[in-house]
């Protein structure tokens, strides 16, 4: 993915679509395009230690050093940015939001002991901060000024002023505008292709012996078998990202129901399949229950909507 190799570390791309669906689920958009860029890749940086931790614990400490070099180099970058922003504009709770920035660089500091992340303990303690961070920093106390902004009709000028920031020249973005633009885009299809993800498709697909010969049916199945093996890795995660799989996943299972359903019911009708009707009445009660589970997620019941 082209959008990908400007930025400073590699990502995972199953982590690459999951920030995706964390960032249309939870609208973490901002509409400052310039900080939303640079919030985007926080994001990537918080999941991308959720997945080291629950999926690839023997890259901890290795992984970890670098991602907590590189949310270093976010911190001194954004919050300059973000500050200088707030200051143009005059608002009103500038010298607050300063000292949070302080207060997370301090934090940062301690838990970094010298870039000596040597434990899945260490480790951890990184993480859980940063995702607290993202809860609470960008969920509330960026949504403040965005709004700010919002109410005095200041969004287009403010804008302005971050491209005028940026092309001072003394920020580098390092691909995170092309990022946004990614995993941003409605629908967008993420090429996920990691090793585990594609052994684990392979085993269920040869364990019960999917394959019809049919290339079209074939490719819908593995599909639907991609997306199960999605939400079965996200259950080991955390709430956050277990809520935004679920929801992305669930939008494009009606998808799948759609397209699969009713590209197999006129190949019956062509093929005159003499168990059609059957296989018909099979079909409306998956529709039922995608719909059902989906109904459950969005009324907030989480444990309905995944069983």
């Amino acid at each position: 993915m082209q959008a990908l190799d400007a930025l400073p570390i590699d990502l995972n791309s199953v982590v690459v679509e999951r920030v995706s669906a964390l960032w249309q689920h939870a609208g973490l958009a901002l509409d400052l395009n310039v900080i939303d860029a640079q919030h985007a890749w926080l994001v990537a940086l918080v999941l991308e230690l959720e997945w080291t931790l629950i999926h690839e614990p023997t890259e901890i400490p290795d992984r970890f050093r670098v991602i907590l070099h590189e949310a270093g180099e976010y911190a001194n970058e954004h919050f300059s940015v973000e500050e200088q922003l707030m200051h143009a504009f005059n608002y009103n709770e500038e010298t607050k939001h300063i000292k949070s920035h302080r207060k997370f660089v301090q934090i940062l500091g301690q838990l970094a002991g010298g870039e000596q992340i040597t434990s899945r303990e260490d480790g951890e303690r990184l993480y859980r901060y940063l995702r607290k961070w993202l809860i609470q920093h960008i969920l509330v106390e960026d949504r403040k000024y965005a709004e700010y902004f919002r109410r005095r009709k200041l969004v287009q000028d403010a804008n302005s002023r971050l491209d005028s920031i940026i092309k001072e020249g003394r920020y580098h973005l390092h691909g995170q505008q092309q990022f946004l633009r990614l995993i941003g885009r409605r629908g967008s299809q993420i090429d996920v292709s990691t090793p585990e993800l594609l052994k684990e498709i392979g085993s269920m697909w040869n364990r019960l012996n999917l394959a019809t010969g049919i290339p079209i049916i074939d490719i819908q199945h593995l599909w639907l078998i991609k997306m199960i093996v999605d939400v079965d890795e996200a259950m080991r995660e955390s709430s956050m990202t277990r809520s935004a799989v679920l929801h992305r996943t669930l939008s494009e299972a009606s998808l799948y129901v759609e397209l699969h359903f009713r590209t197999e019911e006129r190949l019956m009708d062509l093929l005159q399949y003499s168990d059609s009707e059957e296989h018909r009445k099979r079909h409306h009660a998956f529709e039922e229950f995608v719909a059902a589970r989906k109904g459950d997620f969005e009324s907030g019941n989480m444990r309905a909507a995944i069983t």
